[in-house]
């Protein structure tokens, strides 16, 4: 087989199961964002080891399936593959098939096992993730916890503090890109400065410019922040 060939059917054979494996990994669970040549790495290392497993699988299948490649027929080289292309056709969709089904399978379980372990591990961008976008309750003496929105104060680096309710927070390995959006009502308090009223409806703050996060329910009831949130 000419050798370009025989390079797309080994990519074929190994990226495939592994770009399943990623994919349904992806979908129980967040995961650590990866340099392109690590995940690269992982895709093929994965869908390789997972198509060794299935080709040993299916070369066992063919001692008592005739409509399969023997391995006889696989170590004469060209001559044995070309012999019958229709039995080395089907083998190698075969050894595809399963090889696509364990990666499938094993990313779908490996996944759902992170995801319910999420709680207690620490992965790039998941605790300001985690932490933000818990359900908040305010908790008053003899009285049940009431679920409120989330109250949030970001304290720069240049001293300048912003509150206002969280709205969301992106999920990056560099804490420098790691934006929060707050949303109305927003309050300013510069450096030795007077807290005052901002008439934004949201607020974006890079990550790079954050130095303390405080958050928890609104210092006031809900309906005394028309005019401002906190006091």
């Amino acid at each position: 087989m000419p050798s370009g060939l025989v390079s797309l059917v080994v990519m074929l054979l190994a990226g495939t199961p592994g770009y399943l494996y990623l994919f349904c990994y992806e979908r129980r669970t967040r995961r650590d964002a990866l340099s392109p040549g690590r995940e690269i790495a992982e895709l093929f290392a994965v869908g390789a080891s997972s198509t060794l497993a299935a080709a040993l699988a299916v070369l066992s299948l063919a001692e008592v399936w005739s409509a399969l490649l023997p391995l006889d027929e696989l170590v004469a080289g060209r001559a044995g593959l070309l012999r019958d292309p229709w039995k080395t056709l089907a083998t190698g969709a075969l050894t595809l098939a399963a090889s696509a089904a364990l990666c499938a399978g094993l990313g779908h379980v490996l996944g759902g096992r992170s995801g319910y372990s999420d709680r207690h591990r620490f992965r790039h961008g998941t605790v300001w993730h985690g932490v933000l976008t818990a359900p908040c309750h305010r908790r008053s003496p003899g009285q049940p916890p009431v679920r409120t929105r989330r109250f949030v104060a970001v304290h720069l680096i240049d001293g300048l503090k912003v509150e206002g309710y969280f709205e969301s927070v992106s999920l990056e390995v560099d804490t420098a890109w790691r934006d929060i959006s707050l949303a109305h009502p927003i309050a300013l308090t510069p450096p030795g400065g007077t807290r005052r009223r901002s008439t934004a409806a949201s607020v974006i703050i890079p990550g790079a410019l954050v130095r303390l996060i405080e958050s928890g329910p609104p210092p006031l009831p809900d309906r005394r922040l028309r005019d401002g949130p906190g006091v």
